[in-house]
């Protein structure tokens, strides 16, 4: 039963996708190199499969089957023929040219794949030491192809010992752990990044496991140009073992997508070399949401000092409950820095793998995001005017059933997360409020280790 009384699988009992048997049918979650052999993959009894899908080693797409289909289909040829266009232009980026058989051909060096870099990384890792899967985080961290790097694990639960615990058997020398007992990941955050020794400090979560390249194409653009003050990149799901996890897929998750973008208010012209300007419709720039998400993130020491770090009154473990990446990705736009979507930098992420949970989840993603547009529209008059001249267009893509949002969710999608999720923007004014007075007895609390509260 889930804390509101209802069946955890109670919206999947009429769904064949979900349902097989009386029971659900786990998604496999595969990879296929187009220009390697592979033995046969294969979806599951329901022809169900997420298959990311690359070419020499570069993510080019996801093929993703969740309605019911044949279990013998041939995912390589569905993959070459679903993502042909994408193929071809990998392929002439290459230099050599279409190919029209089953398997692409290997090229010694593949026009797609950045180069080395030199530029020193901290990767910080937040963790109250609950999630054993801290440690496929450190050492998928630990495995990065960039060099010059060290990661810095914040223990934001010393007391429990539990961090200690987990990594006793992991020994590096490039691995810190930094105590923050003052709770909530802003707080644990901001300790990462006063501890880092990096000219870029990366960000991902402890339940994510990172590409062995997630650094260094996360890191690249940084060295492209002087005006990238923030990186994000590719997420995609590490399981989808329960139906929890499969309804997340539907919300949307963490995709923002297979083709690099660059985000900057204004006209920048300048920019142009890094790549195609993102979209960001009547919202812009507070749609913050579109720009990456905070398990796969990346700034630039210097800007990071000298701006307003991440806000203890938003985040994990705070009574707003979530929207400090996305206050930290809109403040990098108000303040003129580029922030750069970069696909190639790829971590897997364990979604939420029960209803309760992901209920609780879709809460903390309404009340982060409203408490997010509530402190800047009271930041000063003019945001106050341009937010206000926004807000019609934000509800009509919240609530419309057809709208780019929510055009992914089936009919098999739990209302309850709907309403958790509407429940959720409504309260977060308030629970902004409430959390600003928390995280100011919090301080007091525990004044220490890591820098003063910062209010962005």
């Amino acid at each position: 039963m889930t804390d509101s009384g209802e069946p955890a699988t109670a919206a999947a009992e009429g769904d064949p996708v979900r349902a097989a048997e009386g029971g659900f049918v786990p998604v496999p979650v595969l990879e296929l190199e187009l220009s390697a052999e592979h033995p046969a993959l294969r979806p599951n009894a329901l022809g169900q499969v997420v298959l990311l899908v690359r070419l020499h080693g570069v993510p080019l797409g996801t093929l993703t089957l969740l309605q019911p289909g044949p279990a013998d289909v041939d995912l390589r040829a569905v993959a070459l023929q679903s993502l042909r266009e994408e193929v071809a232009r990998h392929l002439e980026r290459d230099g050599v040219g279409p190919d029209g058989g089953d398997r692409p051909p290997a090229v010694a060096v593949c026009a797609s794949v950045q180069l080395p870099s030199s530029t020193a990384v901290t990767v910080v890792v937040c963790t109250i030491g609950e999630d054993p899967r801290l440690v496929e985080t450190v050492r998928s961290v630990l495995a990065q192809s960039h060099r010059d790097l060290e990661l810095v694990v914040v223990d934001n639960r010393p007391a429990s010992g539990r961090v200690a615990q987990l990594l006793a058997g992991t020994v590096d020398p490039r691995l810190r752990v930094v105590a923050q007992p003052r709770p909530g990941l802003s707080a644990a955050r901001n300790a990462g990044a006063a501890a880092a020794t990096g000219s870029v400090i990366a960000f991902t979560d402890d339940d994510a496991a990172a590409d062995p390249d997630w650094v260094r194409n996360l890191v690249h653009p940084f060295d492209e140009d002087p005006a990238v003050a923030c990186t994000t990149g590719l997420v995609l799901p590490a399981a989808i073992s329960t139906p929890a996890q499969a309804w997340f897929e539907e919300f949307g998750a963490f995709d923002k997508g297979f083709e690099r973008r660059v985000w900057a208010v204004g006209a920048r012209p300048e920019l142009a070399p890094l790549g195609p300007r993102g979209e960001g419709g009547v919202l812009f720039p507070y749609s913050a949401g579109v720009y990456g998400s905070g398990n796969n993130m990346a700034f630039r020491t210097d800007w990071l000092r000298t701006q307003p770090l991440f806000d203890e009154a938003l985040g994990a473990g705070t009574i707003a409950r979530g929207g400090e990446d996305l206050d930290a990705f809109l403040r990098v736009m108000l303040a003129g820095g580029a922030l750069v979507y970069e696909p190639r930098a790829l971590v897997r992420h364990h979604a939420r793998s029960d209803l309760a949970a992901l209920r609780r989840q879709m809460y903390g993603y309404g009340s982060g995001m409203a408490a997010v547009v509530v402190k800047h529209l009271v930041s000063s008059p003019r945001r106050a005017v341009e937010i206000s001249a926004r807000l019609p267009a934000g509800l009509r893509k919240l609530l419309d059933p057809q709208s780019e949002k929510n055009a992914t969710k089936t009919s098999a999608y739990p209302s309850v997360l709907v309403r958790s999720e509407l429940a959720g923007y409504a309260a977060g004014p308030v629970l902004l409020a409430r959390s600003r007075r928390q995280s100011t007895r919090r301080l007091r609390e525990h004044p220490g280790p890591g820098p003063a509260l910062s209010r962005g």
